[in-house]
């Protein structure tokens, strides 16, 4: 019998598998193949990336679009046009980055490290972009560079814990996190990652209360009610989770995650139904698209046999 091939399966991510995901987010799914690339081929690709990032990227097609549509962008370049500055170079990142342009933003903010070395802001900037673009190591040196020059910002440390995370030094990103919510203890997103690292570690109970503790001060934060879940689930509570799960803002989002955890127990059925129901809430949700479409070639294949 075969069985259902998925690039990766990420909770809450509606990305497809060439799009980027966040590192505190990641996690395979049981029983699921994840192809890639072997480690000198991993290797070789990092270095050409590498040089490549040396290079002015090409602006893209989507680009051109949200420079004419967003009147935001719009006024932030034309400033950047008469003062050429590092404050505003990154400012134009930010807005690319809103748009999800991440070549143009990371062209922008290394125009402002290369005007100020010291702005750890856009370090912090590039740090990200290389992590969302699933190169946690090329990450790794902007991220220390940004902690380097804002010592005080939670943010930077937060985003130097999901790098580390992303390679599996998580005793080293928890003290990022938790040195983020020293700096700001209101830091949610920085709760809501030291919860998926305790639920990497195997401890579901301190994940749980991280968690918790992330949503009491931030309702709405869906990374933090998707981790809460993986850690009912790791807890064998599977009702917990799916109630997590259906009190999210964003049913289409909440229902394709119950069809994930569905899917990871191999109950095909109810796996089917949940990502059915997410196509219904949001027609063009790709992601549960494509997973409906696996989930019931992999029925027709059972019920041939």
């Amino acid at each position: 019998m075969s069985k259902i091939v998925v690039c990766l399966i990420v909770l809450g991510s509606a990305a497809g598998c060439a799009a980027r995901q966040p590192a505190h987010a990641v996690r395979s799914a049981p029983n699921v193949h994840v192809t890639g690339l072997s480690h000198d081929e991993l290797e070789a690709f990092i270095e050409k990336a590498r040089a490549t990032s040396e290079r002015a990227r090409p602006v893209t097609e989507r680009a051109r679009t949200v420079e004419t549509s967003d009147p935001a962008l719009v006024s932030a370049l034309q400033l950047l046009g008469t003062q050429p500055t590092a404050v505003n170079h990154r400012a134009v990142a930010a807005h690319y980055v809103r748009h999800g342009v991440l070549d143009v933003a990371h062209e922008h903010f290394s125009a402002a490290v290369a005007i100020d070395p010291k702005d750890g802001a856009s370090w912090d900037g590039l740090a990200r972009i290389w992590r969302d673009w699933g190169f946690p190591h090329l990450a790794l040196p902007d991220a220390y560079r940004a902690v380097y020059f804002a010592p005080t910002s939670a943010s930077v440390h937060n985003t130097l814990g999901t790098v580390l995370q992303s390679l599996g030094r998580r005793p080293e990103a928890r003290a990022q996190f938790e040195q983020a919510l020293a700096l700001d203890v209101t830091a949610a997103y920085a709760l809501s990652n030291l919860c998926y690292g305790w639920r990497l570690d195997g401890n579901a109970a301190k994940a749980a209360d991280a968690c918790k503790e992330a949503l009491r001060l931030q309702p709405g934060l869906e990374s933090a009610r998707n981790n809460l879940a993986l850690a009912y689930v790791a807890a064998g509570d599977l009702s917990a989770a799916l109630e997590t799960l259906a009190a999210s803002s964003d049913k289409a989002r909440a229902a394709y995650n119950e069809g994930l955890l569905h899917l990871a127990r191999r109950e095909y059925g109810d796996a089917l139904k949940a990502f059915d129901v997410a196509r219904a809430a949001r027609p063009q949700y790709r992601a549960a698209e494509t997973m409906a479409r696996q989930v019931r070639a992999q029925l027709h294949e059972e019920s041939e046999q």
